[in-house]
């Protein structure tokens, strides 16, 4: 049986040594340039070389996240990176952006792709479509079920690759612009500003509040008493999430994990063993933790249990409660120089008294004071930090770079012929050549000098554990000879380790040659303007203008007039950007309503795989196209694509103006920011938790967010119980439409989301006109002038 991979993150060198140390297969690690943690300290260039020949030393492979949105003036550095990191030895590149894969399988055919989960692949047919382009691994969303991963990964026969550990996004990765729109920091960019972890209120449509705290804010995931299960369902590799975590974390997961996978596969009674778990766990919690754990979505949905509402940092495990005379008697052991927290301050421990004595430790059970005094009686104390924890993770690895790899090596020494040493490396000899030796004209250099000479190793990875002489005869070399052809020895083996694995020849042609796809709609015309609709106050004034395209979303919680009943209206369906095991009845759906409808609208790429030879499909803006080899890639299998919205007008004009393309843009509505297999209102207003149901309170009231700005979001649930979160303001590019045909745009977009009849009359007369004349101020351009870094 083939042994699962352990897959560590890496922010930096020390937890590369964190990672390999505490028995990881694989890491997983940022550069410089295009990486989802653009404020992880990321990798150099010089450290990039230093990490591959290290990990590959250590049979350890690596993997490197390209894993952002590329703007076209970027594409070309893009290509170049990869060739740099491809030459370096590293072993697959971690991608999101289709334009940027799409350009890699021309120019190198050779090098691993894995589909980033920032690609949202959720659903089977996705997953084959991707596999048919040319990717190796398809790097799943969190959201999927152990169900879900066994059919992608066992029955449909694709390498999977799932998170196990770490912090949980409350939106599917690649869907998210909550942080962009609000605050002008991408996450499709790698700079996040994570407004899911701030404080939000939920209220009802008469502006009763329903809920405060951090409601957006998920628990970390944890695994660890599942592994059996998780290898079991026929995934390939388990992820730990944490690049921006120290290497103190990475090593003491890693480990833990390391543990468990190992004690599957010998079939070790403490794989289910409580207290051994128990231990484990405990370990895991005190590294770091929100409220406890939870499992993500693997053995369901878990509404309001899977959510740290009350704290969204490092909660820390609790020691105890202040008592009137300021003792704390103990839950937990401590010791001077442990972190704790008391509500959202916090202080290190400098002395523990017990009995009124100065103490070093203080254990379970124990009555004790602590200083400083920076907290209240009743007041409940947290340990975040445990310092005897971490002192002994990082002895764990603090020798690392230390540690040389040995070799055997034979010299020949002979007058007259170059000097030669030969080692071998795994099965293979590597063999260097110097300078002739030449006749000693005063005292000859002896074996013991030689070795001497040779054994000088320095920062070298490698030493010699033993050097022999196949033939040795008295004779001069300059000592620094000697060294230059170490050096070259050296040199040869390194350059082996670093591409070891890389694939000189091209992939299987039926998996990895380019893919050639083709819409048979995709000569046809698109729209010059459609309408998407959310309610029949909506439809009706669209039914009641000149618009001949409308768009709606049958799928949608709240109920809209059933198809057919639209005069001479051409309507097209809004299918979901996530369609998981409700796929078949989506499809069911369209395939029912083919004579009814003009297209569809969607960002799901299974959706567009299945449908693609069926109908007219209009690419929805959460494709994330940012440049014209995305929009060329879609656009054969589209009838065309609406932009992304993070896109400036200088943007947009490059790429549309490199080619004849079908693009279209959205100029009003209000942008969805979220999307969720967690129901904000499910898990409040409707108390959803693990042995609790949903009341639905979503089907006969609306809710709302309030951020602490007192900005108003609005929340929408779809048929499967998904919540989207939608901008406060619309956005409104009504009057640069007439700009924005000027660039070649063909076609416009305006979204409705909760407009009444009157005010989606008075937008459609403006969108009719593409004249905007009323108050701005209710409104926004979004990213159009000066678009995100």
């Amino acid at each position: 049986m083939k042994k699962i991979e352990l897959l560590a993150p890496a922010g930096n060198i020390e937890s590369i040594y964190a990672a390999v140390e505490s028995g990881a297969d694989a890491v997983y690690l940022g550069g410089n340039k295009f990486s989802a943690r653009a404020y992880a300290q990321n990798f150099d260039d010089k450290n990039m070389e230093s990490a591959v020949e290290y990990c590959h030393i250590h049979d350890v492979k690596v993997y490197v996240t390209i894993n952002t949105v590329i703007k076209g003036k970027e594409i070309n550095a893009a290509c170049e990176y990869a060739r740099f990191l491809y030459n370096t030895g590293v072993d697959a590149l971690i991608v999101q952006d289709i334009g940027f894969s799409s350009i890699l399988k021309d120019i190198l055919p050779n090098f691993e792709l894995h589909a980033s989960t920032q690609m949202t692949i959720h659903n089977g047919e996705a997953a084959l479509f991707l596999k048919k382009m040319g990717f190796k691994r398809i790097v799943l969303s969190r959201e999927l079920s152990l169900a879900e991963i066994e059919h992608i990964s066992s029955q449909l026969g694709i390498e999977t690759e799932i998170f196990i550990h770490g912090a949980l996004c409350i939106c599917y990765s690649g869907q998210c612009l909550m942080s962009s729109i609000i605050g002008g920091r991408s996450g499709n960019r790698g700079r996040c500003a994570q407004p899911c972890r701030l404080p939000y209120e939920i209220i009802d449509e008469k502006g009763k509040s329903r809920k405060r705290g951090y409601l957006l804010s998920p628990k970390d995931m944890c695994t660890i008493e599942n592994i059996g299960e998780i290898i079991k369902s026929g995934t390939s590799s388990l992820k730990i999430e944490g690049r921006m975590k120290r290497p103190e974390y990475v090593a003491g997961v890693v480990r833990e994990y390391r543990n468990m996978i190992d004690n599957f596969y010998e079939n070790c009674k403490s794989l289910n063993d409580a207290a051994y778990i128990k231990h484990s766990k405990k370990s895991l919690l005190q590294l770091f933790n929100r409220e406890g754990f939870s499992k993500a979505y693997l053995f369901g949905n878990t509404g309001k249990d899977m959510m740290s509402y009350s704290f969204s940092k490092n909660t820390g495990t609790e020691i105890g409660v202040v008592k009137e005379n300021e003792t704390i008697s103990l839950m937990e052991d401590i010791s001077v120089g442990d972190g704790i927290r008391v509500e959202n301050s916090g202080f290190v421990i400098s002395k523990i008294l017990k009995n009124k004595r100065e103490a070093s430790k203080a254990f379970d059970g124990e009555s004790v004071k602590i200083l400083p005094f920076n907290y209240r009686i009743g007041d409940t104390l947290y340990k975040t930090s445990d310092f005897l924890q971490i002192e002994e993770l990082r002895e764990s690895y603090k020798y690392a770079r230390l540690k040389k790899i040995e070799l055997t090596l034979t010299v020949k020494f002979k007058r007259g012929e170059p000097v030669v040493l030969c080692t071998n490396y795994g099965e293979l000899e590597f063999r260097a050549e110097g300078k002739k030796v030449a006749a000693a004209l005063k005292q000859p250099l002896s074996r013991e000098r030689i070795c001497e000479s040779l054994n000088k190793t320095g920062e070298e990875m490698f030493k010699f554990k033993s050097i022999e002489f196949e033939y040795f005869e008295k004779g001069f070399l300059p000592i620094s000879a000697l060294n230059e052809v170490r050096r070259e020895l050296f040199k040869r083996v390194r350059e082996y380790v670093l591409a070891k694995n890389r694939k000189d020849n091209n992939f299987n042609t039926e998996i990895h040659s380019s893919i050639h796809i083709k819409n048979k709609f995709a000569g046809d015309e698109l729209p010059q303007k459609i309408i998407c609709v959310s309610s029949d106050e909506q439809l009706e004034a669209v039914l009641g203008s000149n618009f001949q395209c409308i768009c709606i979303n049958p799928f949608q919680r709240e109920k809209i007039n059933k198809l057919g009943n639209f005069k001479s209206k051409k309507v097209y369906i809004k299918v979901p950007n996530i369609v998981k095991e409700e796929f078949n009845y989506v499809e069911d759906f369209i395939n029912r309503n083919l004579n009814k409808i003009e297209g569809i609208v969607t960002g799901n790429l299974g959706i567009i795989s299945r449908f693609k030879d069926k109908i007219k499909i209009l690419g929805d803006y959460k494709l994330n196209i940012t440049n014209s080899s995305a929009l060329n890639f879609y656009n054969k299998i589209t009838n065309g694509d609406c932009l992304s919205v993070e896109l400036d007008r200088h943007e947009i004009k490059d790429l549309v103006g490199k080619g004849d393309f079908k693009a279209q843009v959205l100029v009003y509505g209000k942008i969805e920011l979220m999307v969720s297999e967690h129901c904000v209102i499910g898990s409040t207003v409707g108390n959803k938790c693990s042995f609790i149901n949903c009341n639905k309170a979503c089907e006969n009231r609306s809710f709302s967010l309030l951020d602490r700005k007192k900005k108003k979001f609005v929340l929408r649930t779809d048929r499967f119980c998904r919540s989207y979160i939608y901008n406060a303001v619309p956005i409104n590019l009504i009057s640069n439409m007439r700009e924005l045909r000027g660039m070649g745009v063909q076609s416009f977009r305006a979204d409705f989301t909760d407009e009444d009849y009157s005010e989606t009359k008075r937008i459609l007369s403006y969108f009719q006109k593409e004249e905007f004349k009323g108050d701005f101020s209710r409104f926004t351009r979004g990213h159009y002038r000066n678009g995100v870094e």
